[in-house]
């Protein structure tokens, strides 16, 4: 089965033919962002070459990125396979919108400005946008201090959103966070359901269809919100509060073993030769 490019492995590809393209028209800035990376002569300037530089700027390696990000589309395919979601994933990379989008985060993280808000003022939501690690690390090295993002009132239905998105945020009240897909990557590697939202707030939010399996929720607030068909087994859901929540949503402890995705291993399949005597 192919693996399709998940939406931040496109946006580090985009940037990367867009550095390239400025790089050959002369850009000062696209220059000077190769030279930090070492690149000096131009029969250097490649799209193999932009696509590491460009992985620098996101904090990591283009092998780690690819790495990471096929495993988490295996994710995604799997969770879908094997019906664990409602509705799948499945949004197209539109630079533009994600440009917007970049800009509304680096407000949002920078200013203590509510998500919500910035988006609004770009003319963006979050429908299917993926909060991914490797974003993460991109936005962390543009910003020297990141405050903890709020999420209420955000129209960000059909998301799927790494955890380190979601540790120790507490606004989600009146947000959209319908069939949204909450995950973690391990250190083994694994991908797997679930996220931290200790004393986090959903009230009034529509959570209808998200997967919190496995989710880590003590304390969290779900007052007067649309819960209907959200999957919250094997999650933490120790003192937290539905007083007026709506809808039939899954609870519970499971066998969870085929909830993991890791990664592609070879396997040497060792044939034993059995020695069969027969009397005449």
């Amino acid at each position: 089965m192919n693996t399709p490019a998940t939406p931040s492995l496109s946006i580090l590809k985009s940037d990367a033919e867009r550095l390239l393209r400025d790089a050959r028209d002369g850009c000062p800035d696209a220059v000077i962002r190769l030279v930090q990376q070492g690149f000096r002569r131009a029969e250097e300037l490649t799209h193999d070459t932009c696509l590491r530089v460009v992985a620098e700027e996101y904090g990591t390696t283009f092998v780690e990125a690819v790495r990471e990000e096929k495993l988490i589309s295996r994710y995604v395919q799997h969770s879908e396979a094997k019906g664990f979601w409602r509705e799948p994933y499945g949004y197209p990379f539109r630079r533009a919108r994600y440009l917007r989008q970049f800009d509304a985060l680096v407000e949002s993280l920078r200013d203590q400005v509510p998500l919500a808000v910035a988006a609004q003022k770009r003319g963006v939501d979050f429908a299917g946008f993926h909060f991914s690690s490797l974003l993460f690390g991109r936005i962390d090295q543009v910003l020297k201090r990141r405050e903890v993002p709020d999420f209420s009132h955000l129209q960000a239905p059909g998301s799927l959103v790494h955890w380190h998105w979601v540790l120790d945020v507490v606004k989600y009240n009146q947000a959209n966070f319908s069939d949204a897909k909450f995950y973690t990557v391990t250190a083994d590697p694994l991908t797997r359901p679930g996220g931290h939202f200790w004393m986090a707030d959903f009230s009034y939010a529509n959570l209808s269809g998200a997967d919190f399996r496995g989710s880590y929720m003590r304390g969290a607030k779900f007052v007067g919100a649309d819960l209907d068909g959200a999957d919250f087994r094997n999650a933490n859901i120790f003192e937290t509060e539905f007083t007026g929540s709506q809808g039939a949503y899954l609870t519970g402890e499971v066998w969870d073993e085929d909830w993991d995705v890791g990664p592609k291993r070879k396997v040497r399949v060792k044939t034993s030769r059995s020695r069969f005597s027969a009397k005449a």
